[in-house]
This record gives C-alpha cells, structure tokens and sequence, in this order.
C-alpha cells in the first residue's frame, strides 16, 4: 500500500516539473496539473455526481417521509431504504468514488509540501512552498486572496453540493459557516502552493457539477408544493410508502 502510494507521489513529482519545464511557471504547472488529475478523476466525479443527482430527485419524497414517521426511526429507516430500491438508487454510490480519489489527492498533497520543491517561484512576493506568516499578510496585502479565495471557493461548493444531498436546513447553514472558515484558517498555515491548488481544485469540482447536475435547484428541503405532491405519491395504491 506505501509502495503504491509513493508510486503516485513520485509520478505527480515528474508530472508536475513536466509542465514546469513547458510553462516556466510553477505557479501555472500546479493549476494545469489539478486540471489534469480532475480530467482523469472525472469518471469517479461523475459518477458520484450523477448519485447525488438522484438523490436531489428523490429530497422531496425523503421529506415526507421524516415528516411522517419523525416519531418512529425504525420504520423511517424501512421506508428510505424501501424508497432507494424503488427508485434504483444506491445511498453510497456519491461516497465511493470520492473516497476512491482520496489516495490521489493525497499524494497530490504529498507533493505539494515538498521543501525545496519549487525553486524561487512566488506568489505575492511569497515562496510556493513557504506558509505566509502575520508579518507577510502586512508587508504584501494580496496575500489576504489566499485564504478569502479559498473559503469562498469551499463556500461556493458547499453551497452548489449541498443542494443535492442536505434536507437539514439547520446542518447545511452550520456547515456553509464552519468548513469556508476553517478552510480559510488553513490557507494561512499551508504552503502558498497547497492554496493555489485548493482553489483550483475547487472551482473545477464547482463546474464538473454544472456540467453533470445542473445548477443547483434549492437547499435540498423540498418547498411545500412539492412535498404535498411527494405525499400524494406516496399514498398513492402500491407505493413504497402506502399503507
């Protein structure tokens, strides 16, 4: 498993100073770079996104149903599960491929915080591979992009993501707050590069969603007219959720 794991590590190495030696630019090999791995990783991410499309379809019948058995967690759970097989849905099938991506993503991250790696490329007057400290954010102002760029981008695909998967208003504004955050707090503590990186990675994520769901359509908890409509299905002769 660490053998495989270097494997990769050391083919983004060679990848990444590939295109340092086309471009000149570290700073433009690491974006063409996270373009690259998104481009391979894209079936995953479209499967996964193609999950969570169906999952967005069925939010409005899943609110009927906590609405409806709120008091009986058992048979809610007979009911959703009975509303996936329906509807051939498989609950995991958004998490899988993610997870599948993370051994490559991770290596990307491996490299990334090389030392050394990046020669005398800046960004903002500020090494590649160097952490901006306080006193950098005061003697280059536009350091203060990285971390703001990079909770706006989570934000953004917080926001896009949780369309399709969240029916719990509650969760979904608590997490929009908390993850741009922390997200933003770690851009001050990582490599210059790391943030270019999550940036970009993030703004294409954002895009492969458009490109595969749509845009978003709501927060995920179904307006009244469609749950009076997911209701009457639901009651309807021989659906899954008919008494």
């Amino acid at each position: 498993m660490r053998e495989a794991f270097n494997a990769i590590v050391a083919l983004l190495s060679t990848a990444l100073q590939a295109l340092h030696g086309m471009t000149g630019s570290y700073l433009l090999a690491i974006v063409l770079l996270t373009v690259g791995i998104r481009i391979v990783l894209h079936p995953l991410t479209r499967k996964s996104l193609n999950s969570m499309k169906a999952m967005q379809t069925l939010a409005p019948q899943m609110e009927v149903l906590r609405r409806k058995h709120k008091e009986d967690p058992r048979q809610l759970n007979v009911e959703v599960m009975n509303l996936y097989r329906a509807n051939k849905v498989n609950p995991l099938g958004g998490c899988l491929p993610q997870l599948l991506q993370l051994p490559v993503l991770w290596a990307l991250y491996a490299v990334l915080r090389q030392q050394g790696l990046f020669g005398g490329d800046t960004l903002f007057g500020i090494p590649l591979g160097n952490a901006p400290s306080l006193p950098d954010f005061i003697q280059h102002p536009l350091l203060v992009l990285l971390p703001l760029l990079s909770g706006l981008t989570t934000y953004w695909q917080q926001k896009t993501s949780m369309a399709a998967s969240m029916t719990d208003p509650q969760q979904a504004r608590t997490m929009l707050i908390i993850m741009p955050l922390m997200i933003a707090w770690f851009a001050t503590k990582f490599p210059v590069a790391l943030s270019v990186y999550w940036i970009s990675s993030t703004v294409l994520y954002v895009i492969e969603y458009y490109i595969v769901v749509g845009p978003p359509k709501g927060g995920g908890v179904a307006p009244p007219r469609e749950q009076r409509k997911a209701a009457k299905a639901l009651r309807a002769p021989g659906s899954q959720g008919a008494r």
